[in-house]
């Protein structure tokens, strides 16, 4: 009997194990699924189901194992990065599966067209590549984009004085920036008062997009492409309205996308306050259950008890934290003086900027090139502080054309 009754407990308490350990299995590939959702593995099976054909998953001496070909060899490239393509292959696939696939897969279950248009958007994308690579990043980041942005600053902040004014004319500052700067994208001013101007405003925006396309489209597509007008026009369509319209002027430049990006960004980088880190990291297990009582203050104690006593309290000054403050000052100015000291001299040995004879443009020194004006501008340096503004345009002036000119093509300050 006593062989049985073991028996009968054993099996009495195996259903219990089990739904012990059911509750925490499920919790764990729960808790499991954010991070398998977003796994390099996941994202490669959802690139293989929309951008891949089945045929084409394995290769001829392949077909008896269940191993699938590398995406790499299965997709055209795209750049000459494969960790680059991976991420562009995944922003194409949501693209397919949301904006073509939606309407295609009801005309014909065929993979033919999806890979036309990954060998289109591969073509362009290495020609993309390939014209980048010629591109003066020096003159675009630190003289045209601060241009246009010192360009804009100025027209918005002549259109906001213009209508602020008491004797002005023109009540909405749109109107007069612009009238100063012109584009047929945002022409006429759309006015709530005239709603056709809304529609024409949009109408003409749609056509400003349609000619940016196809005028990158000439330039990047093979002539063969260029040349089939149906191709050409639907890939107008999908990049200049479900793209440019939908995606980036319909959903990315909104406010309040662009506030949320920032929120989430500055969440990220800022760390948590010190009151939090404190509360969750008690001393010992007796603060932590509240065992201890709080201190009981000192009568006979001549410090301040509260915070409020200590905010008002006086602050006495030591002379040593005085004293070790001016030191700590002077050590940061020795060691800023000393840095500019050698890089001046060390100016001499550094390669040249400039490259004569190959057929590219003659470089600018970086002291002329916009970016310190935009930054000016920016700050609002000739308003606040003209004396500033005043000496630093003489020191650039100096430095550009001033004896030495040490701010020059292959200057000591430019190199």
């Amino acid at each position: 009997m006593q062989p049985a009754r073991l028996t009968n407990n054993f099996e009495s308490a195996t259903p219990l194990a089990s739904s012990d350990h059911g509750p925490a299995l499920t919790r764990s590939s729960k808790a499991r699924k954010p991070d398998d959702f977003l796994s390099d593995d996941a994202t490669a099976a959802f690139i293989r189901r929309t951008l891949c054909s089945g045929k084409e998953l394995l290769g001829p001496s392949e077909k008896g194992r269940g191993t699938p070909r590398p995406i790499e060899e299965v997709l055209p490239p795209l750049t000459s990065s494969n960790a680059v393509d991976m991420q562009l292959y995944a922003i194409i696939s949501v693209i397919i599966k949301e904006f073509v696939q939606t309407w295609y897969s009801k005309i014909t279950p065929d993979q033919v067209f999806v890979n036309e248009v990954m060998q289109i958007i591969a073509h362009c994308t290495r020609a993309l590549e390939q014209r980048l690579r010629k591109v003066d990043l020096e003159a675009l980041c630190f003289d045209e984009i601060p241009g246009l942005l010192e360009d804009h600053l100025k027209a918005f902040r002549i259109a906001q004085e213009q209508t602020s004014g008491p004797q002005s004319l023109v009540s909405d500052p749109r109107v007069v920036y612009h009238a100063l700067h012109p584009h047929p994208a945002l022409s006429p001013v759309p006015s709530e008062s005239i709603p056709s101007s809304v529609l024409e405003q949009r109408e003409n925006e749609s056509v400003w997009r349609q000619m940016l396309v196809q005028g990158l489209l000439a330039v990047l597509l093979p002539t063969e492409d260029l040349e089939n007008g149906c191709l050409r026009a639907l890939v107008v369509e999908i990049f200049a309205e479900m793209i440019l319209g939908n995606g980036i002027s319909g959903k990315a430049c909104e406010g309040w996308l662009l506030w949320e990006g920032i929120t989430k960004v500055a969440e990220v980088l800022q760390p948590p306050p010190e009151g939090q880190e404190k509360e969750e990291l008690p001393q010992n297990s007796l603060d932590r259950y509240g065992l201890l009582s709080a201190p009981v203050p000192d009568p006979a104690d001549p410090r301040p008890s509260s915070r409020k006593e200590m905010q008002h309290g006086i602050t006495s000054v030591v002379p040593t934290d005085v004293f070790w403050t001016i030191l700590q000052y002077a050590i940061l100015a020795f060691t800023w003086f000393r840095t500019v000291v050698l890089a001046a001299v060390r100016s001499s040995a550094l390669p040249v900027r400039s490259s004569p004879g190959i057929g590219i443009a003659a470089k600018r020194p970086m002291l002329s090139m916009r970016l310190w004006s935009c930054v000016s501008q920016l700050v609002e340096l000739e308003r606040r502080m003209p004396w500033l503004s005043g000496f630093a345009s003489l020191l650039h002036w100096l430095a550009l054309a001033g004896p030495g000119r040490v701010g020059g093509i292959d200057g000591v300050l430019d190199r």
